[in-house]
């Protein structure tokens, strides 16, 4: 058995090891980040795997150890399961059609309802909150709330009108704007370019910090290994 010292060591070393191998694509891209990359799929592959296996292994417990209800519950999700297998016979796929649609509308109807309910209702309700003067004691905090209200809701209409395009013509291919709209898509372009400026700065201010937690790793490491040689 290995010592909790001779595990840190071991850890650190590795940890030591693939960092040096990721920075390396910093000079370009070589066979060093090559491995590193390689080994990060393969373990993440793995994982996946495992965590898959898993999974499907507990699904069919309660055969074994569940209740009468809870067997028949699993029949449901076997019956599919089976159908699917289908698709890999060119005979036989016509029985997994079902099971595909079903999978794609609980999946689009778990996708639509998470933006509706996550993004669509919380930003109104966001908006709202902000011409909601009751709370506010002098004019300075009723003229602050009113002016971000009003930048937020323009904004928010401004950026949905951008992805608006109207057919002119009969024989048009490709959508076009009026003046108008034109103009406000304009403003709407505006306000996505801030947003995803945004959005990047703070990924980077992010991989900033990761950066440094791990200079500040491989410093630690190095004083560890010296400190070792030198007791």
């Amino acid at each position: 058995m290995l010592s909790s010292i001779q595990t840190d060591l071991i850890t650190g070393f590795l940890s030591f090891l693939f960092t040096l191998l990721i920075l390396s694509y910093l000079v370009g891209d070589n066979p060093a980040f090559r491995v590193a990359v390689h080994v990060f799929t393969g373990i993440s592959a793995g994982y996946i795997v495992v965590i898959a296996f898993r999974t499907v292994v507990n699904m069919f417990s309660p055969l074994l150890t569940g209740s009468s209800l809870d067997r028949l519950l699993l029949v449901f999700p076997l019956l599919l399961s089976l159908f699917l297998f289908g698709k890999t016979s060119v005979q036989f796929e016509w029985l997994g059609r079902p099971v595909v649609a079903f999978l794609v509308g609980v999946g689009s109807a778990v996708a639509i309802g998470g933006a509706v309910l996550g993004t669509i209702f919380p930003q109104i309700m966001a908006v709202s909150s902000m011409f909601d003067l009751r709370h506010s004691t002098d004019l300075g905090s009723v003229f602050g709330s009113l002016v971000t209200g009003v930048f937020i809701l323009v904004g928010t209409i401004v950026t949905l009108i951008y992805f608006q395009f109207t057919l002119f013509g009969k024989n048009k291919i490709t959508g076009t704007r009026g003046r108008l709209i034109g103009f406000i898509a304009l403003i709407g372009q505006i306000f996505i370019v801030i947003t995803l400026g945004a959005i990047f700065s703070g990924v980077l201010a992010a991989a900033l910090a990761a950066m440094v937690d791990r200079v500040h790793s491989l410093i630690l490491f190095i004083d560890q290994v010296l400190s070792a040689l030198l007791a």
